[in-house]
């Protein structure tokens, strides 16, 4: 939990905040945060996509009264955490599925979405993951970067690692299928070679065969 600092209360109005992030997979199928869009809307009625304008995570912790820098960066830091947590496991998961439960060879998370909402409990700020998507967080995040550029701000991380994590998935799939011979496939260090090899779906052949 994060304090609220003294003499930085709630906002008048009451507010619910909710985060959107975006979380896509980096190379070496490690979790990466892309975005972070907010919405802000009314307390008693439930903060939808589309609903509100997005707007940055500095920002919106400001509004809630997060005056002190240290403060907000710390919620940053610990969305990041979270975000980034939720995708490592649901990756963990998919590694224990066979191809056909998972849909498919190549079938797998390469974008994910997943929804906070910034809660006041016992005069500290909570972090509560309401849900994971495929395309709304993508949508708000995507809005909140051209947002961002008509008003002159510089392009953020996003595009590039949205291009990132669909050219690796392409260079998979050029690869996909082909036949490699090997000769000399080296020691057990090496057996990393070969489960790359199934990952990519590569028929690997020896000498002779």
């Amino acid at each position: 939990p994060v304090p609220r600092p003294p003499g930085s209360p709630a906002p008048r109005l009451p507010v619910a905040l909710r985060i959107c992030t975006l979380v896509c997979r980096s190379w070496g199928d490690r979790p990466q945060l892309c975005q972070v869009a907010c919405g802000v809307g009314r307390a008693e009625a439930p903060v939808r996509h589309g609903a509100a304008l997005p707007q940055g995570l500095d920002s919106s912790l400001q509004q809630w009264g997060v005056v002190a820098p240290g403060q907000r960066q710390a919620l940053a830091t610990r969305l990041r955490e979270a975000a980034e947590a939720a995708m490592a496991a649901l990756l963990a998961a998919e590694a224990e599925l066979s191809p056909q439960q998972r849909g498919g060879a190549r079938a797998g998370t390469d974008l994910l979405g997943v929804d906070f909402l910034l809660a006041c409990v016992d005069d500290a700020l909570e972090l509560v993951a309401l849900s994971t998507n495929s395309q709304r967080c993508l949508e708000t995040c995507l809005l909140a970067e051209a947002m961002g550029r008509a008003v002159g701000e510089p392009p953020g991380d996003l595009p590039r690692l949205l291009a990132e994590a669909l050219l690796h998935r392409a260079q998979r799939h050029l690869v996909e299928g082909k036949d490699i011979l090997l000769i000399g496939a080296g020691g057990v260090s090496k057996s990393f070679v070969w489960e790359a090899a199934r990952d990519y779906g590569l028929r690997v052949r020896g000498p002779g065969r």
